[in-house]
């Protein structure tokens, strides 16, 4: 089946920030009247840092309709999610990685989930390798370019290339969609690639980060280069120290992955506490907690101070230009050829 979504939507522009939704303010003052649990359905990378917004958001008693609002944040795979209509019933708001999944479900027959939403951090989709063959890529001046995905060797050593499949991670489908920009065609890579992605089982429940597994205990020899996320590579070297991985822009440019906040409660009372803790989202403590988490801002940026802690650059990284429809269609295809 083929899909499309607007090209545009991989890259967003700047959210709005926030108020607290319907002017409401934090009250101390105890739930007399009950509360509203809001479930929220998000990509298995950012549910950590929505949880510690909504724990505080909870605290704070926020209140909608004369009730309290508790929010459940969930990390459920947007696979997953597309393919299980019992858990959409039963979900509020979901985020995946890219509203590209929005258009994926919606062209599947559910028109509850929304053609669009607020994107609450960007991260772009990157290459990554070890640090010591990062060094020495940088010694023997090779290019970082997506084109390296294209070739089993560089100087006389092989490269062990590894990517998501595009129907289970959107980083797969960017992969795909560069390299047919910029190597004109995908040539064999694409069945390379296929015979070294994660399992199913393992990419669904790891996302971008899944592709990373055992980066730091490969053999240097191997010259490991996937293509992953930025955010993906941050947590990982926070959990993998003192052994971190490069994450590297390609010299061409790249897409980030926006993670769209959309409503998909069906009730009013549902809907208004999920925008409730949407517009919570848009604050000065949610953006600060997002890019502690190793997400940008909407708008691609990075504060300094993060930036630092992270490695890597505040400036939005360089841009691909957007896919057309016939590109993105091509991408799809070519995994499966």
């Amino acid at each position: 089946m083929k899909v499309w979504v607007p090209a545009a939507v991989l890259l967003v522009a700047v959210a709005g920030g926030g108020a607290w939704a319907f002017g409401l303010l934090p009250s101390p003052s105890p739930c007399r009247s009950g509360t509203v649990e809001v479930s929220v359905a998000a990509q298995p990378e950012i549910a950590p840092a929505l949880r510690d917004v909504a724990s505080r958001f909870t605290v704070e008693r926020h209140r909608v309709g004369g009730r309290c609002v508790r929010v459940r944040v969930t990390a459920v795979a947007p696979a997953e999610f597309a393919h299980r209509p019992d858990l959409r019933r039963r979900t509020d708001a979901w985020v995946p990685e890219s509203s590209l999944w929005l258009g994926i479900v919606r062209d599947a027959g559910d028109r509850s989930v929304p053609q669009g939403g607020t994107s609450l951090a960007v991260t772009p989709v990157v290459l990554a390798t070890t640090r010591p063959v990062a060094d020495e890529f940088a010694a023997d001046h090779v290019a970082m370019s997506w084109k390296l995905l294209l070739k089993p060797k560089v100087n006389g050593l092989g490269l062990a290339r590894k990517a998501a499949d595009p129907g289970v991670g959107i980083s797969g489908m960017v992969t795909m969609l560069a390299l047919d920009q910029v190597g004109n065609g995908t040539g064999d890579v694409a069945g390379d690639l296929r015979k070294s992605a994660p399992s199913p089982a393992d990419d669904a429940a790891g996302g971008a980060a899944a592709v990373l597994a055992g980066l730091t205990a490969a053999e240097r020899f191997d010259r490991p280069l996937v293509v992953t996320t930025e955010q993906a590579a941050v947590a990982y070297n926070d959990a993998h120290r003192p052994n971190p991985v490069a994450p590297i822009v390609p010299d061409e440019g790249t897409l980030l992955l926006d993670h769209p906040y959309a409503v998909t409660a069906r009730d009013p009372r549902h809907r208004d506490a999920a925008a409730a803790f949407g517009d919570a989202l848009g604050t000065r403590f949610a953006r600060d907690t997002l890019q502690r988490a190793g997400f940008r801002a909407p708008d691609g940026t990075f504060g300094d101070a993060h930036a630092r802690e992270h490695g890597v650059s505040a400036a939005p990284p360089k841009a691909l230009r957007f896919p057309t429809r016939k590109e993105i269609d091509r991408a799809l295809a070519s995994w499966k050829t």
